[in-house]
C-alpha cells in the first residue's frame, strides 16, 4: 500500500469515526461498556493495514519457496498447494514494495484480541456474582410511618388524571388551535411534576416534519402543555423567544447532540422535560456513574439543567440540583436498585436457591406528589408473587431519599380487579391506582374507564382490606362511601381492638341522621349539636334509632378508639 493510499485510509477512517459519532452520540469515556467495544472495533481497523502488509510478505515467501521447488521432484510443499495456488500466490506476491518486519507488525493485531480479553474481565468486576452486597447498597431504605410522613387528603386535592388521560387531554386541547395543530404535534412526554404547588404533566411540542421544522426552527416551538392533574385544566403555555432546543431537532439543535458536545465525555441519560417556577422551559438530564464495578451499578452523581430556549447548561452535583427539580433521577434506575436491594441483602447465591428475604417490586409504579416534590411509589412483594404486598416504598425523584412502610396490604393489581368487580356490570377497566391517606389508612385511588377510555367512575381501596371497596360518580361521592364502608366492614384485627377499646357517654341533641344500607344490613349515622364525633349504629342497638330526627335527645355510650373515623355505638337511650 503506498503511502498516499494510507494517508486517505485513515483520513477516511477518522471521518466515518466522527460521523457515526455524531449520530449515536457514544460518550467517551472507557467506563462506557458501548465505547469501550467501539474502541476496541476501531483500534482494529487503525491496525488493518498492518494485516495487509503483512498478507503480503508472507505471500511473497510462498511464492519464492515454490519458485525454489520447481525442479525438486515432488516436494512436501507442492504437494500440500491445492490447484490453482499458484496464480493466487503471485498476485498477491508481484510488484509493491517491501515492508520489513512483517512478522513483527503483524504482532500488533495481538492488542484488539488483549483489549477483549480486558473488557470481559471489568465486565465481570460488576457481576452480582461477586458484588451482590454492593448492588443492595445502591439505594438505602428507610423505615417510615404511614401515618405522620403521608397527610390525609382532602378529596379536591386527589388528582385524578392519569397519563392516558392527560394526553388525550392535551391532545383535544391541540386540536383546537388551527395555526398550531398544522404545523406541530404533541410529543408524548407528559412528565408529571410540581409546577407551584400543583401536580401537573407537562410536554412539549414538537415539529411535524422536515418541511415544517425548516419553516418555524427559526422561531423555534413556540408553547408547550400542562395539564392539571386536579382539575383536569390544559394550559398552552406560550415560551417567551421560543423553545430551540428539543428531541425535535434534527441537527445542531436537538437537545441530545447539543448536551453531547458540551459534555463529550459524561456518561448520561435521557433529558426530560421540565419547567421551573417561573415556567421557563429547561432539559433535566442525569449525569450517570458507575458504582460497581468498571461499568456497572450506574447512579446518578450530577445533574445538567440545559436551557430549552438558549442552549446554556449548568452542571449541579446531585446534592445541590434547584428544588423546582423533580426528576433527577429515573424511575426505571429507581425501580431496578429497589429490586436490586430486595434481591441481594443476603448475597448472589440466596437470590438463586433458597431465596430466603428475597423481595421484589410490584409490576407497576406511579407518582404523589408530597411536600412539593414528586415520589415514585410501587409495592413490594416476595419473590412467590402471592397477590399481596408485605408494603411500599415512596422514594423522592430529586434526592433519592427512600422510605419503606411494612404495611401488608393486597397488591396493585388485586385492588384493581377487587374495583372492577365493583362495577362488572359496566365493564369499566381500572387504571393503575395511587396511593393515599384517607381517615389514617392507606389507600389505593384509582379510576375507571370505558371502552373509549373516558373517565367514568372513581374507586376507593383499602389497600390492607381490598373487600372494602367503593366507587362514586365523583371523587367526592366515591370517599364519602369509602368511609361508610370502613365503618361496615372491619378487619378481624380492627374489631378486636375496638372491642377492647373503653366505653364513654355522651349526651346531646340530633344535629343530623342517615341511614345507610350495606349488604342487606342498615346503618345508621349521626351526629350530635356541638360535637364533631361521627357516631355508628346498628338497627338492634335501640329500638327507637329508626324514628328518630334531628332535635332529638339521647344519650350514646360508644367505644373511645375511632374505626375509619367512626364511633361505634355500643348502646343509647332517649335523652328527657
Amino acid at each position: 500500500m503506498k503511502k498516499q493510499t494510507l494517508v486517505l485510509y485513515y483520513v477516511a477512517l477518522f471521518v466515518g469515526a466522527f460521523i457515526y459519532w455524531f449520530f449515536t452520540l457514544i460518550p467517551l469515556n472507557f467506563r462506557d461498556p458501548g465505547f469501550f467495544m467501539h474502541f476496541i472495533f476501531f483500534v482494529f481497523l487503525l491496525l488493518l493495514p498492518f494485516l495487509h502488509f503483512g498478507i503480503r510478505q508472507k505471500f511473497r515467501e510462498n511464492v519464492r519457496q515454490a519458485q525454489r521447488n520447481r525442479f525438486t521432484p515432488n516436494p512436501p510443499e507442492r504437494q500440500q498447494m491445492p490447484q490453482g495456488c499458484m496464480p493466487f500466490l503471485r498476485q498477491f506476491g508481484g510488484s509493491g514494495g517491501r515492508i520489513k518486519h512483517a512478522f513483527s507488525t503483524r504482532k500488533l493485531l495481538y492488542i484488539p484480541l488483549v483489549l477483549v480479553v480486558l473488557y470481559l474481565v471489568l465486565s465481570f468486576t460488576g457481576s452480582p456474582i461477586i458484588q451482590a452486597k454492593r448492588y443492595a447498597r445502591l439505594i438505602n431504605k428507610v423505615e417510615g410511618t404511614f401515618e405522620d410522613d403521608i397527610a390525609e387528603i382532602q378529596f379536591y386535592d386527589i388528582p385524578t388524571v392519569d397519563r392516558e388521560s392527560a394526553m388525550r387531554l392535551g391532545n383535544k386541547r391541540m386540536g383546537e388551535i388551527a395555526d398550531l395543530v398544522s404545523q406541530f404535534d404533541v410529543a408524548s412526554d407528559y412528565i408529571q411534576i410540581n409546577y407551584k404547588g400543583r401536580p401537573v404533566r407537562v410536554t412539549p411540542l414538537e415539529y411535524g416534519d422536515i418541511f415544517k421544522w425548516f419553516n418555524n426552527r427559526s422561531n423555534g416551538l413556540p408553547r408547550y402543555i400542562s395539564v392539571d392533574l386536579i382539575s383536569s385544566e390544559v394550559d398552552l403555555d406560550t415560551i417567551a423567544g421560543g423553545m430551540k432546543y428539543s428531541e425535535s431537532e434534527p441537527l445542531f439543535r436537538n437537545i441530545n447532540r447539543v448536551i453531547r458536545f458540551q459534555y463529550p465525555f459524561a456518561i448520561v441519560g435521557d433529558p426530560m422535560f421540565e419547567v421551573d417556577d417561573s415556567g421557563v422551559p429547561y432539559w433535566v438530564t442525569p449525569v450517570l456513574s458507575p458504582r460497581v464495578g468498571w461499568f456497572s451499578g450506574r447512579d446518578v452523581k450530577e445533574v445538567i439543567l440545559t436551557n430549552a430556549v438558549d442552549g446554556k447548561s449548568e452542571r449541579y452535583p446531585v446534592e445541590e440540583c434547584p428544588i423546582w427539580v423533580d426528576r433527577a433521577y429515573p424511575s426505571d434506575m429507581i425501580v431496578t436498585q429497589l429490586n436490586d436491594n430486595g434481591r441481594y441483602q443476603s448475597g448472589w447465591l440466596n437470590s438463586l436457591f433458597g431465596q430466603k428475604g428475597v423481595l421484589q417490586t410490584t409490576a407497576g409504579y406511579n407518582y404523589l406528589a408530597l411536600n412539593d416534590d414528586v415520589y415514585l411509589y410501587t409495592g413490594i412483594t416476595s419473590v412467590a408473587s402471592d397477590s399481596s404486598n408485605l408494603g411500599f416504598v415512596l422514594v423522592n425523584q430529586r434526592t433519592k431519599e427512600t422510605k419503606f412502610y411494612p404495611v401488608s396490604s393486597a397488591d396493585e393489581y388485586s385492588a384493581m380487579a377487587s374495583a372492577q368487580g365493583a362495577v362488572q356490570e359496566k365493564g369499566y377497566v381500572s387504571t393503575f391506582p395511587i396511593l393515599l391517606n384517607i381517615e389514617g389508612r392507606p389507600t389505593y385511588c384509582m379510576a375507571l374507564k370505558d371502552n373509549a377510555q373516558l373517565v367514568k367512575m372513581y374507586a376507593l381501596v383499602d389497600a390492607q382490606n381490598y373487600q372494602a371497596t367503593a366507587v362514586g360518580n365523583s371523587i367526592r361521592e366515591a370517599i364519602a362511601n369509602y368511609k361508610v364502608r370502613l365503618a361496615a366492614q372491619l378487619s378481624s384485627q380492627d374489631a378486636e381492638e375496638t372491642v377492647t377499646a373503653p366505653l364513654e357517654t355522651l349526651s346531646g341533641s340530633v344535629a343530623d341522621i342517615q341511614s345507610v344500607v350495606i349488604e342487606g344490613n342498615t346503618l345508621y349515622y349521626f351526629m350530635l349539636e356541638g360535637e364533631d364525633l361521627v357516631f355508628s349504629a346498628s338497627y338492634g342497638t335501640y329500638e327507637k334509632l329508626p324514628f328518630l330526627k334531628a332535635g332529638d335527645d339521647v344519650e350514646v355510650e360508644y367505644r373511645s378508639e375511632p374505626i375509619g373515623g367512626v364511633y361505634m355505638v355500643e348502646s343509647m337511650t332517649s335523652g328527657k
